[in-house]
């Protein structure tokens, strides 16, 4: 498939666990540790299945150091994210964890020397003059300890992204990643999990992120982030807001005015354009 067709469907599993995550934490279906823990748990159960049962045995690679590294870095996201918007409004939350994604995978373009074209910095100037636009209206001081941990969060996430550029099997890589993240999390369960807050439609909510929006979308991720610069990494993920923004709408009866959709447009469009100019410069 085209590297913009994978990367859009990866963009709407990335805005799909928003989605979900809001659904079973503003309803108080389940708790953020419980949250975070089924849907790792069920996400790594699901990719090792789907590894033992697609990539044959002489084709698998363990790389244990890697997959160390990768999960924690997963389970660093998932659950700083799943904590901070128990406090944090979806606006601010947003704005801080993909800002800070774009901020620290931008930098790491510039370390390795890559050279931003003009065209490169106008789209990536339009998308983030977008985003801001987009979530500072509903944007209030937030807690400042939450918002340490959403940025943390997204920091993990950067760190993710980063090293699914390394990997030479990306499907074995995220599989055993989510492996490990799920040992993590099956070693803190007295911690993370409590029995007292679980229902089943939280429960639910937590397969189905994990399941399906995880699972699908960081093998996809993985698949496609091997085909893109650093730059077009960063700015694609900006389009999860004002994904998770059409959705609320549709899903959460959420108001979404001409406004919103053109601010939508504006990000997408300055998105478009990275991609664009990267094209034009054969990279």
């Amino acid at each position: 498939m085209p590297v913009s067709l994978v990367t859009t469907i990866t963009m709407l599993a990335f805005a799909a666990n928003s989605i979900l995550c809001r659904l079973a934490l503003q309803d108080g279906a389940i708790d953020a540790g419980s949250f975070t823990a089924l849907r790792l748990v069920s996400g790594g159960v699901t990719l090792i299945a789907l590894h033992t049962l697609v990539v044959p045995k002489s084709r698998r690679v363990y790389q244990w150091r890697f997959s160390l590294k990768a999960g924690l870095a997963l389970f660093g996201y998932a659950l700083c994210f799943s904590i901070a918007y128990l406090q944090l409004s979806a606006g601010t939350g947003a704005l801080l964890l993909f800002g800070t994604v774009q901020l620290a995978l931008l930098i790491a373009h510039c370390w390795q020397g890559n050279a931003v074209n003009r065209l490169e910095w106008l789209g990536l100037a339009i998308s983030v003059a977008g985003f801001i636009y987009l979530m500072l209206p509903s944007a209030q001081q937030p807690d400042l300890w939450s918002a340490a941990l959403m940025i943390l969060s997204g920091l993990c996430w950067a760190g993710f992204t980063l090293l699914g550029r390394q990997s030479d099997n990306p499907t074995s890589a995220i599989a055993q990643g989510f492996w490990c993240a799920s040992l993590l999390c099956v070693l803190l369960a007295p911690w993370l999990i409590n029995l007292n807050a679980l229902t089943t439609t939280g429960i639910l909510l937590a397969l189905a992120s994990g399941c399906i929006a995880s699972a699908a979308g960081y093998i996809l991720w993985y698949q496609v982030v091997r085909r893109l610069t650093i730059l077009q990494a960063s700015v694609a993920q900006l389009s999860v807001p004002a994904i998770a923004l059409i959705a609320g709408s549709v899903l959460l009866d959420e108001t979404l005015t001409w406004r919103l959709t053109m601010i939508s447009l504006l990000i997408l469009g300055g998105i478009g354009l990275v991609f664009i100019a990267r094209q034009r410069a054969g990279t």
